[in-house]
């Protein structure tokens, strides 16, 4: 009984290892390639000091009072896509669906909030990108990276020189017009085609990798 016993544990000891073997070496994939973030926020009250802070939204840099905390996020994604839209900023669109917890939270916040905007931020580093280690300091805040739990790379000040290409953006500023039951929202970004592309591609190498760990 307790070789059987013994036997079990080594068993269960190498599947183990072998579990988290295949987990670092998706990671090592994953950190190879384009990964995006996506960040739903609400237009906040000017009065609400606390609670609130000033982005820039848009090139045109509209000012924009917003909720500190997003509510919804790229963890709320389960799908993504790239649509053809006539009109501005490319002619293209992004279109989101959510999981259950984001069709829910979509649902309550048009509800609660029409006539108030939804702001949407996106980080959309080049492949291969490590976030810097965090500093120990306590971060303080700051209109334009408010909504950022890592910084951008300091080693790469040339993504944020004029001409040269974006990593992140305050996208667009969509008014909530009426409620949203669907599950489902599209945007039109202000980024050109080959960002859209780049954050397209980001969240669904995203989503894949969490996918992925889900099946383990």
């Amino acid at each position: 009984m307790k070789s059987c016993f013994h036997r079990f544990n080594v068993y269960l000891a190498l599947a183990s290892l072998l579990w988290a073997a295949g987990c670092a070496s998706k990671a090592k994939k994953f950190d190879k390639l384009e990964q995006s973030t996506i960040r739903f926020y609400l237009e906040g009250s000017r009065a609400d000091v606390a609670g609130t802070g000033t982005v820039q939204v848009t090139r045109s840099r509209y000012p924009y009072n917003i909720e500190r905390e997003p509510f919804l996020t790229e963890a709320d994604v389960r799908q993504v896509t790239m649509v053809n839209d006539p009109g501005p900023n490319g002619g293209c669109s992004i279109e989101l669906a959510f999981d259950d917890h984001g069709a829910l939270a979509l649902e309550m916040s048009t509800t609660l909030h029409r006539g108030s905007h939804i702001i949407i931020f996106s980080q959309f580093p080049p492949a291969g990108y490590r976030p810097p280690k965090p500093s120990k300091k306590p971060a303080n805040f700051n209109d334009e990276d408010m909504q950022m739990r890592e910084p951008l790379p300091t080693d790469r000040p040339e993504l944020e020189k004029p001409g040269q290409p974006r990593s992140k953006a305050w996208l667009a500023a969509v008014l909530i017009r009426e409620r949203n039951p669907s599950g489902t929202f599209r945007f039109s970004p202000d980024a050109s085609r080959e960002e859209t592309a780049r954050i397209v591609r980001g969240l669904q190498n995203v989503i894949a990798y969490e996918k992925s760990l889900e099946l383990k």
